[in-house]
């Protein structure tokens, strides 16, 4: 199940996996878990959870009425290669349309491009 995070366990694992899968696991530093994009208005930060635990973190962010920006798209390293990212995408598109948007856009680090090409996202 796809969640918004709003309860400060939720705001803790979205940081986690993240931090986790697209900064340390690339070597990355500098992760900032107060930048504001997180909580812009029209900024959904949201969880994959699995029976209750979460597995996936993304940020969907509306750009207009009808398109909308998928970012920072994270698996906990563990469960990558399992299906839980089609999941994670299933789940931000069905609330993506939720929110009336009909056009998503991905702009993905040159690791994750396989993914999307494989998961057919109707994404651009």
């Amino acid at each position: 199940m796809v969640v918004q995070a709003f309860a400060d366990e939720h705001w803790n694992a979205y940081h986690d996996i993240r931090r986790a899968v697209l900064f340390e696991a690339r070597g990355l530093i500098g992760y900032d878990a107060n930048h504001p994009d997180d909580r812009r208005d029209g900024h959904f930060p949201l969880l994959l959870l699995l029976e209750n635990t979460p597995v996936g973190a993304a940020r969907l962010d509306l750009m207009s009425e009808q398109t909308a920006w998928v970012r920072t798209v994270a698996i906990r390293a563990e469960r990558q290669g399992k299906g839980y990212g089609r999941m994670l995408m299933a789940g931000l598109e069905k609330f993506a349309s939720q929110h009336g948007v009909k056009r998503l856009l991905v702009n993905a680090a040159r690791d994750a491009v396989g993914f999307y090409e494989s998961a057919r996202m109707g994404c651009h």
